[in-house]
């Protein structure tokens, strides 16, 4: 057994390009060692912004022998009854290239057949590996790709070498016409030269002799102590955004931590952009102090060890003062003129070609808030309006058009210091959540209206001009959207009649240029709801079948479907349960074809069964009903799980198909009615029987 050492020196990577390239070699690595017949244990994959490693430890040094085995013409055809080959064994053993002595027996759907079987030896894994491991590097999968030179090869960023070791053994392969070999390059500024590596075993400590530490567990326990003895140097404590914190461990290979300050004077800038601009722009974590309030310093990472710090520091000092600088002069010039005066203005930005501008977007927004205020119960019709008017007007600030990612943050802002009810205010940084598939939601019932309202626009309008994603293309982020309309119907306990949210969204686009009429429309925005509500939920580890068989009532109301998909979620240890589904399946099946209601006529009963199951329908269904009026559906469930013992002792003793016509009819009338009730809680049919 040796271990596998590939690297791939690059251009430096973007950071958000590394952990898909890790996950991808790695199981590239993985697949074709096995589909090679090649013994492995463990693969273990590093990277810095310059390089991506892979370690397959215990890789064997040949191939796994193969049998196969060739059958050939039936055994009784092979041979006569003497035991003699016939020209059909001989034929066979000539095609094979054996004798015919070496034929054997085997037997395939119950006939003996006469089959030869070959063993193929196992080749060397040092042959293997060139073509293998060429073809492993071509597929590493990267959200853009680039040609460099005259190449057709395609990488992220231009490969500067390859080192592959088998052992002690260098492995060489062309890519991209760079030549591997056993050597590969410390720091970029800290390291002189190539470096010689003669076993996988000296490759992590000899790079961190040379000033890179490829390992990313070490590398980010370098970052979290600088970190902490910047905190408490400053007696502060830093702003630990993981996004940020993964960033900086992808963009340096030894980080050496600095403390850099700024002009305190800057802290009368809403913390919100000043930690902005630290973040996203400069890649520094701003720190804070006791009672929660921004400091006047950051912590950032040089890549390198500096020959004087503070150079490096002041540097760094010098670009943010002139980015906040620029932050102070937007918020003092925003601060001129109001939110609702820029509503007029909106008109001068185009949404999209096919939907309008931004006004357009606005009023179609309120209109769809009108209708929910009145399903949801929210009273407050002119705060709602003033909301959805300025949910969309900070998008025309001075603040926003330079740092976007503030959208709706900024809006919050402006509304509070122009005087805007709270709930106003909060409700336009809200409208825009979830964000992200695990972001915050809207806390308030305004915010939550018009975040429903603001999404459910895009989705119709989208759909109806006949625009939709395709494959991975969601330019729109048309299924984030759909998914939020889903996380807050369920979060805020949301029953909104899907249909007519649908109905209200279409209409109130009367002049967008539609391509699709609105039953077109609703179908298809429908089914995509259903869609993502059946994955988000299969995501989170629910029931697969007990999901499907919700997704009727979903179509109606997404809260709903959620309810009874949670009671049903909470009988799936329940023994009982699973013998009624037993006993509902056999009701469905049997009464598939029974289309036309029938009274059920007690006096055709010849067996007990009929009249026990029969009572049971009888006494339960009103409260059943009752139950499934009030939502409350684990009483209803309990109600259905009453009739197992009823159903049970039906099948066992009644038989339905009687040759007496108006004996089985009136049977297949009452399995029909209790189908049909099942049906009205979910579609159980969907649900398998183990």
């Amino acid at each position: 057994m040796r271990t596998l050492l590939l690297e791939i020196g690059v251009e430096e990577i973007p950071a958000r390009f590394i952990e898909p390239a890790k996950e991808g070699l790695s199981r590239l690595l993985h697949e074709s060692l096995s589909s090679s017949r090649i013994p492995f244990g463990t693969i273990e994959t590093l990277s810095t912004p310059r390089r991506l490693t892979a370690f397959v430890h215990d890789v064997a040094e040949r191939q796994e022998e193969m049998v196969t085995v060739k059958f050939g013409p039936p055994h009784n055809r092979a041979f006569d009854e003497s035991g003699n080959p016939t020209k059909a064994a001989a034929g066979f053993a000539r095609s094979q290239g054996v004798a015919v002595e070496e034929l054997k027996k085997g037997r395939k759907d119950g006939i003996d057949f006469v089959v030869v079987e070959k063993t193929e030896g196992g080749a060397e894994t040092a042959m293997i590996l060139p073509g293998l491991l060429k073809d492993v590097v071509g597929r590493i999968p990267f959200q853009k790709r680039m040609r460099w030179g005259s190449e057709s090869f395609e990488f992220a960023r231009p490969i500067q070498w390859i080192l592959v070791l088998y052992g002690r053994e260098s492995i060489e392969i062309g890519i991209a016409d760079v030549k591997s070999s056993n050597t590969t390059f410390g720091h970029r500024f800290l390291s002189n030269g190539p470096i010689t590596i003669n076993d996988p075993s000296e490759y992590v400590d000899t790079l961190r002799a040379n000033s890179v530490i490829i390992n990313e567990t070490e590398r980010m326990a370098i970052i979290e102590q600088g970190i902490a003895a910047i905190e408490k140097e400053v007696r502060g404590k830093a702003i630990r955004d993981m996004d940020l914190i993964r960033e900086i461990l992808y963009i340096t290979e030894y980080p050496y931590p600095l403390k850099g300050g700024f002009d305190p004077a800057f802290l009368t800038i809403p913390k919100e952009v000043l930690v902005d601009v630290m973040k996203s722009h400069q890649r520094y974590i701003p720190v804070l102090d006791g009672n929660g309030a921004l400091m006047p310093y950051f912590i950032c990472f040089a890549n390198t060890i500096p020959a004087d710090d503070m150079v490096v520091v002041k540097g760094n000092e010098k670009v943010l003062r002139a980015r906040l600088a620029d932050a102070e002069f937007f918020f003092e010039e925003d601060k001129k003129t109001s939110l609702s005066d820029l509503y007029e203005r909106l008109s001068t930005i185009v949404f999209h070609v096919k939907l309008g501008t931004l006004k357009d977007k606005t009023d179609r927004l309120t209109g769809i808030c009108r209708y929910l205020c009145h399903v949801l119960g929210y009273n407050d019709t002119p705060k709602m309006e003033k909301a959805a008017r300025i949910a969309k007007a900070d998008l025309l600030t001075h603040m926003v058009g330079e740092l976007p990612e503030l959208q709706g943050v900024m809006g919050r802002i402006y509304a509070k210091d122009q005087g805007e009810d709270d709930e106003v205010a909060l409700s336009i940084e809200e409208h825009y959540l979830p964000s992200s598939g695990s972001s915050a939601l809207p806390v308030t019932d305004l915010g939550a209206i018009i975040a429903v309202a603001d999404k459910i626009d895009s989705l119709v309008s989208f759909f109806s001009v006949g625009i939709s994603p395709t494959g991975n293309l969601d330019p729109f982020a048309l299924r984030r959207q759909t998914l939020g309309i889903i996380k807050i119907a369920i979060d805020r306990k949301l029953h909104i009649p899907l249909d007519e949210l649908i109905r209200t969204a279409y209409a109130g686009g009367d002049k967008i240029a539609k391509r699709l009429s609105f039953e077109e429309t609703k179908a298809l925005v429908t089914d995509f709801i259903v869609a993502r509500f059946k994955f988000s939920m299969i995501d989170e580890g629910r029931n697969q079948e007990f999901v499907e068989s919700v997704l009727p009532l979903v179509s109606a109301d997404i809260y709903d479907g959620y309810l009874r998909l949670m009671a049903l979620e909470s009988q799936k240890s329940v023994e009982d349960f699973q013998r009624l589904m037993i006993g509902f399946k056999r009701a469905y099946n049997i009464t598939k074809q029974v289309a036309d209601e029938h009274d059920v006529d007690t006096s055709l009963f010849r067996e007990k069964e009929e009249q026990t199951l029969f009572e049971v329908y009888e006494g339960n269904k009103e409260m059943f009903f009752s139950t499934m009026d009030r939502r409350r559906y684990d009483e209803a469930i309990a109600i259905l799980v009453s009739f197992k013992e009823g159903i049970d002792r039906y099948f066992d003793k009644v038989f339905v198909m009687d040759k007496d016509e108006g004996i089985k009819n009136n049977r297949l009338a009452l399995l029909k009615k209790i189908r049909d009730m099942f049906l009205i809680y979910g579609d159980f049919s969907k649900i398998r029987i183990e």
